[in-house]
């Protein structure tokens, strides 16, 4: 593993080009994507330096949709990625297999666009780690910080739950989202460290919206309108 210098250096690049993202791709988001891909690289035998390489370059994508206003794919930014990596003294041979890992995250297999996972281990950490900081409290915490950023509402019965595959994007309400993705995300988890984690943050993502659900209730004195149970 390389040594811990190198990290901060790529770090105190990265913290200047993600200035423009959102609230919840921020550095924080990206410092611990860092600190869980490489604990489960770890686990998994591999190069935990690599790993929390491949998660300071990962979204990029995020700030150029900030830019643009749209939807970005990982492939796009890809450039901007390795110009990163350039700038923050990463050894030339790794960036292709860092790229590689960074476009292979964000692929769920009931996305509208379905993508094979990838078989790279690096790859399913990264991944894996990033599923992970958009479940339990923190992905709790995240989805609403990005909700009200956004202008989304806590829930918006007219609008509902989204049927179909997945399309990243604004969604009809923040609790919309948990049901459209969050508890999604546990049968996403690739490696068996992932996995352990995930049934912990996975249970609190349930929780939350029973509890939810029932204020739902008692404010409005009857369920209609309010959101599905788990």
């Amino acid at each position: 593993m390389s040594g811990a210098g190198e990290l901060r250096r790529l770090r105190d690049v990265v913290a200047g080009d993600m200035a423009g993202a959102d609230v919840a791709h921020d550095l924080g988001h990206l410092d611990r994507v860092a600190g869980l891909s490489a604990r489960l690289a770890v686990r998994e035998g591999l190069d935990g330096f690599v790993a929390a390489v491949a998660a300071y370059v990962h979204d990029h994508h995020r700030a150029a949709e900030a830019r643009l206003g749209r939807v970005v794919a990982p492939a796009e930014v890809r450039d901007d990625a390795r110009d990163a990596l350039r700038r923050g003294g990463v050894a030339e041979q790794l960036w292709d297999p860092v790229l590689d890992a960074v476009e292979a995250t964000g692929r769920y297999s009931f996305s509208a666009a379905v993508s094979a996972p990838t078989a790279d281990r690096i790859a399913a950490c990264l991944h894996d780690a990033d599923m992970l900081d958009a479940m339990g409290a923190t992905g709790i915490a995240r989805a609403f910080a990005y909700g009200g950023a956004i202008g989304e509402p806590l829930w918006d019965p007219d609008a509902g739950v989204a049927t179909g595959g997945y399309r990243s994007g604004p969604t009809g309400s923040v609790v919309a989202h948990f049901h459209e993705k969050l508890l999604r995300l546990r049968g996403e988890l690739r490696t068996a460290a992932g996995r352990e984690m995930g049934e912990r943050r996975h249970a609190a993502l349930e929780e939350f919206l029973r509890r939810f659900r029932e204020e739902w209730v008692d404010a409005h004195g009857d369920s209609d309108g309010a959101p599905p149970g788990v």
